[in-house]
């Protein structure tokens, strides 16, 4: 059986990166059907990226947003994708050039279709630094990422044998690197309530499809995340949109419940003694910016709720 893939690409105002990343598809030694930019920047995509494609004998679609938001750009361009395996990127990341034949050959192992997405590794193309690095753990212990749903469909799934020990199981997979059979990307969408690009949208929909569907990591399959300047908004707004998007995520996309809830708030607790003490050590506008960020959306969460419950809106 053999399976072709389609690779959607989403970008905002950044044509160097995205020229980076469409010569790393193009390039592959099992190259895609066809290649899909999902465009909600003000820059118009490059006129060469579709000769590049035609050279390649892929086929190329540039689609167009007016408004900026990341989880619509990936909806529109699942929507648009005709291969088999739907491959999600951004465009700072880039394929080696063995990427695609070795993300097809999973899904090909797999006659079943058990396998419902397969999410990459993404390495940085310059190492951590130390205080990067204490980052990192120190978020780990503050609760970062300890509250996904219980139920984990890619748990009781029994791979085929030539799967076994090359896929595990994944509550969650990094934006960015997220694979799907067709299937599965013509029926599930990303919250597009989760404003601008949507810090954490990848969180939101592993989490939910997850309880359904079995999604895995393979730690083999590798790409190059380039290191960047990510474009998002000030720190205050940053901070803003962490928590009311965590609130979000937390109250809708894994079964509720006070547990859900109360590791939430750790989280949220424990990423605002973060920034606090990381604003005591140095660097202290962006630091005290994200905690007056998280304050107001704390005031705009609360807001929320209460007019719910006194207006019933």
């Amino acid at each position: 059986m053999s399976l072709s893939a389609s690779v959607v690409i989403c970008t905002h105002d950044r044509p160097a990166y995205l020229a980076r990343a469409a010569y790393g598809v193009l390039t592959q030694t099992r190259r895609p059907i066809e290649l899909i930019v999902v465009n909600d920047g003000a820059d118009e995509i490059d006129a060469g990226l579709a000769r590049q494609a035609a050279d390649a004998r892929v086929r190329f679609a540039g689609i167009r947003r007016d408004r900026p938001s990341l989880p619509a750009s990936r909806n529109a361009g699942m929507a648009a994708a005709a291969g088999d395996v739907v491959l999600l990127l951004d465009d700072d990341m880039i394929l080696p050039p063995g990427f695609l034949a070795d993300l097809l050959s999973l899904y090909e192992a797999d006659a079943a279709g058990q396998v419902a997405g397969i999410g990459a590794v993404a390495l940085p193309t310059q190492p951590r630094r130390f205080a990067q690095r204490l980052w990192d753990a120190a978020a780990g212990i503050l609760g970062r990422d300890r509250w996904p749903p219980r139920r984990c469909v890619a748990r009781s799934v029994r791979l085929p044998a030539g799967l076994r020990g090359r896929l595990t199981p994944a509550r969650r997979l990094t934006g960015g690197t997220i694979s799907l059979r067709r299937a599965v990307a013509k029926e599930e969408r990303f919250d597009e309530h989760l404003p601008a690009y949507a810090l954490g949208e990848d969180r939101e929909f592993c989490y939910r499809i997850g309880q359904r569907r079995a999604l895995f990591c393979c730690p083999h399959l590798r790409m190059t995340h380039e290191t960047t300047s990510p474009g998002r908004p000030d720190m205050v707004g940053l901070g803003r949109m962490y928590v009311l998007n965590t609130l979000r995520i937390a109250a809708r996309s894994t079964g509720g419940g006070a547990g859900a809830a109360l590791l939430a708030g750790y989280e949220l607790a424990g990423t605002a003694l973060l920034h606090g003490v990381w604003m005591m050590l140095g660097n202290r506008r962006a630091h005290a910016g994200f905690l007056a960020g998280m304050a107001g959306g704390f005031a705009e969460a609360t807001r929320s709720v209460l007019g719910e419950m006194l207006c019933g809106h």
